[in-house]
């Protein structure tokens, strides 16, 4: 498949660089100083846990003309991105099939305003990073000797067409394992449910997560966000919690899913993969939480954890 990854950020040029390697052709769309970098092969990507460098070598376009034609895009560009990428793909006929990986909250209609219902589809990436000057650090697995993180994609019906198979195969031609998804959209709602408090309990200690694992305060309050948005989830009808594991906030004591969040944000992989994005991320995150607000604000749930956890200037009361 001739593939086009829609954004230069660490885990676009991640994943375009381990399916350019096993011979995929790859080409990514880059804009100002991260295109020239690429293109003058200045770009290092740097494993978080062995520290092994690489340097990608995809062919790079800083403009995609109305006339080009690939069987795959894949955007991988924050939430607030979304309109103007958007507005770039409905003008061009000739991208067979686009597949979005990031975060969403409120479905697929903005998405299918601007684009044919048959040509999306929607997911996430298992990896995460971010800058480090010239360099990509990147995590693709929670521990130095654990298998890589999959990715999740879904149609937006539920079935499994051959195309699905296709970038399945594609992905892990790879070695990066892919996870199909029957409700794709409410695995993406609860792994906003999930990441919203968890973003919050990083800006709350300025992105440090060592400080945020000390606080029991804090952890005490992500735990109860996380549970307050999948009771406001549950009541807007999304009834199967997803991934299997965010039943721990329900089903484990508070103090437990606390000790598992504390090591969580102890870890290697949160210091790369949650850190540096929400540094870099943040007005992403505020928007994912005006918009997970907005759900909110349809149902009857109190969300008193959500609320302070929140604070002023972050979707908050206080």
């Amino acid at each position: 498949m001739k593939t086009l990854f829609f954004g230069a950020g660490p885990l676009g040029i991640l994943y375009a660089h381990l399916l350019h390697e096993a011979g995929v052709d790859v080409t990514i769309l880059a804009r100002g100083a991260v295109f020239e970098l690429i293109e003058k092969r200045r770009v290092t990507l740097v494993d978080g846990f062995s520290g092994e460098r690489a340097v990608p070598g995809f062919k790079v376009i800083d403009q995609l003309p109305k006339n080009d034609h690939y069987d795959l895009v894949v955007v991988l560009v924050r939430k607030n991105k979304i309109p103007s990428v958007l507005e770039a793909l409905g003008d061009c006929p000739g991208l067979a099939n686009i597949l979005f990986m990031g975060n969403n909250v409120l479905g697929f209609d903005a998405y299918l305003e601007k684009l044919p219902a048959g040509k999306v589809l929607f997911g996430f990436p298992g990896a995460g990073g971010g800058w480090e000057g010239d360099a990509v650090e990147y995590v693709d697995r929670e521990a130095a000797n654990g298998k890589r993180m999959p990715i999740r994609i879904g149609e937006i019906d539920g079935v499994q067409r051959a195309r699905t198979a296709e970038i399945r195969s594609l992905f892990e031609g790879a070695g990066v394992p892919v996870e199909t998804v029957n409700d794709i959209d409410g695995w993406l709602k609860y792994h906003a449910a999930f990441v919203i408090p968890i973003g919050m309990g990083v800006y709350r200690h300025d992105c440090d997560l060592h400080a945020l694992a000390a606080d029991r305060e804090s952890l005490r309050l992500v735990v109860g966000a996380c549970k307050e948005c999948g009771n406001v989830l549950e009541e807007i009808g999304y009834t199967v919690r997803q991934p299997f594991k965010f039943n721990l906030v329900y089903w484990m004591p508070e103090f437990m899913t606390a000790k598992v969040f504390r090591g969580m944000f102890e870890s290697r992989y949160a210091e790369v993969a949650f850190a540096k994005h929400a540094e870099a991320a943040r007005d992403e995150f505020e928007l994912l939480a005006e918009e997970f607000r907005s759900l909110i604000d349809r149902t009857n749930v109190k969300t008193p954890h959500f609320k302070t956890l929140g604070g002023k200037g972050f979707g908050g009361d206080t």
